[in-house]
């Protein structure tokens, strides 16, 4: 009984050891199966390629075998320069932790909003059409403005957006910023209506030509004056394929909400004094709101004189 013991103790000191030292020396790795390469005994898989390679094009033969090992090229330079910046303490560091706090809640809401995608049910042919009746300024109204564009940062002072409600050309708007000694950027700019809320297109469509339109966009302010402008319908086919997108981009983005505000009402929050929730929450949930133009929100000028 005592020999089977001792048997037994040495046998697994001795595969102890092995695993340790193949651990250390990264002697159990070898680029083969889905493990296409091995940097200093850290693996790099098909898999990593592959998502290298997500947005690459689809190439057969000499040419896709050329992408394929320079996109693992870029994974193990990638892998090098991330084990120097260890051995430079970068991981370590404050900063570090806090943005790969970020960039991982990011990916995982961004994660779930792609779940989300994949198991919504099919739009029907009902869905489809809703949205392209909701969206006229995207399908059969779709127009690109072509614009002068002054965008500025958004004024502390209230009476600088005052001031500027009376100006009916650029000219008034420039010598209004210049009397209060604001800093702006001006230049042709194109706007598809696409990309607007439906309100706001109708306003720059009664608008027109006739006098600039101001639009805070948050952080700053854009004040525009349209010079000309081209439609550009979607129609058929291509209309039905981009509402579809709309229906799941809009769809998830509900859900999203739905699960924020629950998730929100479940939690215990607690804020330091002189810290809290805004009294206006902004509406857009993060990893699945849409991109924005140049122009967003509604003119704070109104649509006729």
């Amino acid at each position: 009984m005592f020999d089977r013991i001792t048997s037994w103790k040495r046998t697994s000191v001795l595969v102890c050891s092995l695993a340790a030292l193949a651990a250390l020396t990264g002697c159990d790795s070898k680029p083969e199966g889905q493990v296409v390469a091995v940097v200093n005994g850290q693996e790099i898989t098909t898999q990593e390629v592959n998502g290298e390679l997500q947005n690459a094009p689809k190439l057969e033969g000499d040419e896709g075998k050329k992408i394929q090992n320079m996109a693992l090229d870029r994974v193990v330079d990638r892998q090098l320069l991330a084990d120097v910046a260890k051995k430079d303490g970068i991981e370590s560091s404050p900063e570090y932790v806090l943005r790969k706090k970020k960039m991982d809640e990011g990916l995982l809401v961004q994660m779930l909003g792609e779940k989300l995608a994949r198991d919504l049910k099919q739009p029907s042919a009902q869905d489809i059409q809703n949205v392209i009746n909701s969206n006229p300024q995207a399908f059969a109204d779709r127009t690109v403005f072509l614009v002068d564009q002054i965008v500025f940062p958004t004024p502390d002072r209230k009476d600088v957006m005052t001031a500027l409600q009376p100006a009916k050309n650029m000219d008034d708007v420039v010598a209004t910023l210049n009397r209060f000694g604001i800093k702006f950027q001006r230049g042709n700019n194109q706007i598809n209506s696409a990309q607007l809320p439906p309100q706001m297109f109708s306003q720059m469509k009664q608008v027109g030509t006739s006098e600039p339109l101001i639009v805070p966009t948050g952080p700053t302010v854009a004040v525009v004056m349209i010079k000309a402008t081209k439609p550009a319908p979607v129609t058929g086919d291509n209309a039905k394929a981009i509402a579809n997108q709309m229906f799941v981009k809009q769809t998830v983005a509900k859900e999203m909400k739905e699960r924020l505000d629950q998730a929100k009402k479940d939690a215990k929050i607690e804020y330091q004094s002189g810290f809290g929730a805004p009294e206006t929450p902004s509406s857009d949930v993060p990893g699945v709101t849409a991109k924005k133009s140049g122009i967003a929100g509604l003119p704070t000028k109104a649509a006729t004189k």
